[in-house]
């Protein structure tokens, strides 16, 4: 029998149940499109993209993606940091005076996906530079 003189302890105090308060999680990747150059060879713009289908798996990636922290996204393999040579010494694009970044990255728009989006990552925020379909940013060498 249930004692009628107690109270019911409202439920958002949570003396009650046994869960905890869930830990706080730091920052999270974001990225920024303010930088994508519209159309620099061998790249391609937007407009090709989306008519590919390949704007909305980038959507889709970047969605998946911004739920880590930058250094998750990292460790995890989403996103790939060039550390040892600054910009790609055999890259096809010519690199962009106007941005001062030594460490430059992509992201794979699906798992292992030959299309990518190379940037560069600053406070927690990957800033794309350029959209690569064909991989080449950083060309793979012919084995």
């Amino acid at each position: 029998m249930g004692a009628k003189g107690s109270k019911k302890i409202p439920a958002y105090q949570r003396e009650q149940g046994t869960r905890s308060a869930k830990e706080k999680k730091g920052r999270t990747i974001t990225f920024s499109l303010k930088e994508v150059l519209p159309h620099v060879e061998p790249g391609q713009t937007s407009k090709e993209w989306e008519e590919e289908g390949l704007l909305s798996l980038l959507y889709e990636r970047m969605r998946f993606v911004s739920q880590f922290s930058c250094q998750e996204a990292l460790q995890n393999g989403c996103i790939k940091r060039y550390t040892k040579v600054g910009y790609p010494p055999n890259s096809e694009f010519k690199q962009p005076k106007h941005i001062n970044a030594d460490i430059w990255a992509v992201m794979h728009i699906t798992q292992n996906s030959k299309e990518v989006v190379a940037g560069y990552i600053e406070d927690d925020v990957f800033f794309i530079i350029f959209l690569d379909k064909e991989h080449r940013f950083w060309p793979m060498s012919a084995r």
